[in-house]
């Protein structure tokens, strides 16, 4: 090897181990919050007569795609394991991941938002999303509770590209709706304690004397006890029922139920007579796929959620006839269940809280009814959604297939 030849060599290496020194400079220059600080073209603009600038900055991007690329499912899996949502968008709000959790919570399946805008998957408006105000503000948020329909605390974080543009938007996100449904139902216990014990018993008292007297007592004043005091306190009766089925985890009797056959010939029968005082029309439209399945279900409390749809639809009811259309589905793994009428529908202002305890907007509601459908309907490891106009209501249910008693 000649003297020219290894001198080249020389200065090739030296010229690679002063591209290593920069490189570890700008690497311990990255802060948290971006992927390359502020100071790192100062670094760059130093010593750019050391190296092409350009052939710089693609190097190391082509080395970070790499880098990402080969730990892909490394991060997957890391990412996945926390019990919060992690998002990431791009600069234009396109979501470009999203972590299990995250899916989990908003009922999709783990890729099928990417791609789309981040408000597709919220389904709030966009002033209220807090990447995307991260995104246009370029301001991190660090702690801040959010007190919308999902609420919760979310931070976020920025990932800029070598010009120190966003490439990314992180958003972690601790979801708290049901550590705050479970804080509701914990104290809706206690006063449903209370309530039971302080006022349950009187009212039977109440009740059984009245019962008593009435054969004494004139025909108007029967007329009375019976469509109106003993009625009432029936009714108060119920309520109480209704605040320790809610608070309490009662004990039920899961079984294979074959949905179809439930709906025709049992809860057909039970609303018949209502449909007839109300002028209501149902109408059964009903997969024939979904005989060869069952799902697992405690019969009573079956009928206690179609009871509530049904009777929330009623207090919906428009003038004119009420229509109501129960539709049933096959879908994946899972029996699907579409309870939807014509009626007045439910205001977007109210609707991401029908589902809480105790919230009503009728003057003799208890706020207790979708509650309930919505706890029984997940103690057999479903969930029920809601979508409303003015022209209708839609709930939509989904179960799990029993597979161990398919026919």
């Amino acid at each position: 090897m000649n003297t020219d030849t290894v001198n080249d060599l020389k200065a090739k290496v030296a010229k690679l181990e002063e591209k290593v020194k920069i490189y570890e400079k700008i690497i311990s220059s990255i802060t948290p919050g971006s992927f390359f600080s502020e100071n790192y073209l100062n670094l760059i603009n130093k010593h750019s007569l050391s190296f092409n600038r350009t052939e710089f900055q693609d190097e190391i991007t082509t080395t970070f795609s790499s880098f990402m690329l080969k730990n892909k499912e490394i991060l997957q899996t890391i990412f996945d394991a926390i019990p919060h949502h992690i998002l990431f968008i791009d600069p234009k709000g396109i979501i470009q991941f999203y972590n299990e959790q995250c899916a989990r919570d908003f009922k999709v399946n783990i890729d099928e938002y990417v791609g789309k805008h981040i408000r597709e998957l919220l389904r709030i408006e966009d002033k209220e999303i807090a990447l995307l105000n991260t995104l246009y503000s370029g301001k991190e948020i660090y702690h801040h509770e959010i007190l919308n329909k999902n609420y919760g605390i979310v931070n976020t974080r920025i990932i800029r590209d070598m010009n120190n543009q966003i490439e990314s938007v992180i958003g972690i996100f601790h979801f708290l709706n049901d550590a705050r449904d479970s804080e509701k139902l914990a104290i809706s216990g206690r006063i449903a304690a209370g309530i039971a014990h302080e006022v349950r018993n009187p009212l039977t008292t109440v009740r059984g004397y009245l019962q008593f007297v009435q054969d004494e007592a004139p025909e108007r004043i029967k007329q009375l006890f019976n469509d109106l005091l003993i009625p009432e306190l029936d009714r108060a009766n119920g309520i109480i029922t209704d605040f320790l089925s809610i608070t309490k985890n009662a004990p039920y009797k899961p079984e294979p139920v074959c949905l179809n056959d439930f709906l025709l010939n049992y809860i057909k029968q039970l609303f018949f007579s209502e449909t007839v005082i109300n002028n209501v029309d149902i109408r059964y439209n009903l997969s024939e796929e979904l005989h060869k399945y069952k799902v697992f279900f405690d019969r009573n409390q079956l009928v206690q959620v179609f009871l509530n749809l049904f009777h929330n639809s009623l207090d919906a009811k428009k003038d004119g006839n009420l229509l109501i259309t129960i539709e049933t589905h096959v879908i994946d793994d899972e029996i699907v269940i579409i309870f939807k009428d014509n009626g007045c529908g439910i205001p977007r202002t109210v609707l991401p809280f029908i589902f809480d305890a105790f919230y009503s907007t009728k003057d003799e509601g208890t706020g207790l009814g979708l509650s309930l459908t919505k706890k029984l309907i997940q103690n057999h490891g479903g969930f029920i959604t809601a979508a409303s106009s003015c022209n209708g209501t839609e709930f939509t249910i989904s179960l799990p297939i029993n597979h161990d008693n398919k026919k």
